[in-house]
């Protein structure tokens, strides 16, 4: 199975960073194009008082985006490649499963969490493995 594009889903955490290490290191053995991707998470406008100003938050999440993005770019071209980015608005789970499909492997850092942790706070990474449409690694990051 070769792994000529791979995704890694990122949102500035040391998950993602240690995400984003494994592929470059997979990248450098097999040649392959990377892609990061971020998620504007969108389930936050539903936790957003009435009073706030929904165009500000707007303008603060697409700088955040902006920020990973360039952090994430900067941590491949210091292991010595390129990559492309992209980015959707939307739940992170869904919307790395809806553009699964045009990749050959996803890496993506996860928490680890378990048992009642997991159950409460959820986890982009689980929901990934059971509804991505190529296969998914996950990668633990040292806390």
């Amino acid at each position: 199975m070769s792994f000529q594009k791979i995704l890694i889903p990122i949102d500035g955490s040391v998950y993602s960073d240690a995400a984003i290490d494994k592929a470059t290191e997979l990248a450098k053995i097999a040649g392959s194009e990377l892609t990061l991707f971020f998620t504007i998470d969108t389930s936050i406008y539903t936790h957003t008082a009435a009073s706030s100003s929904l165009s500000n938050l707007e303008h603060i999440l697409k700088m955040e985006m902006d920020e990973v993005l360039k952090a994430g770019e900067e941590k491949v071209k210091d292991a010595g490649l390129t990559c492309k980015t992209r980015y959707s608005e939307g739940i992170p789970g869904k919307e790395i499963c809806e553009i699964s499909g045009e990749y050959d492997l996803i890496i993506m850092g996860t928490a680890g969490r378990t048992g009642i942790k997991k159950m409460i706070l959820g986890s982009v990474t689980q929901h990934v493995v059971t509804g991505a449409k190529c296969p998914v690694m996950s990668v633990k990051a040292k806390e």
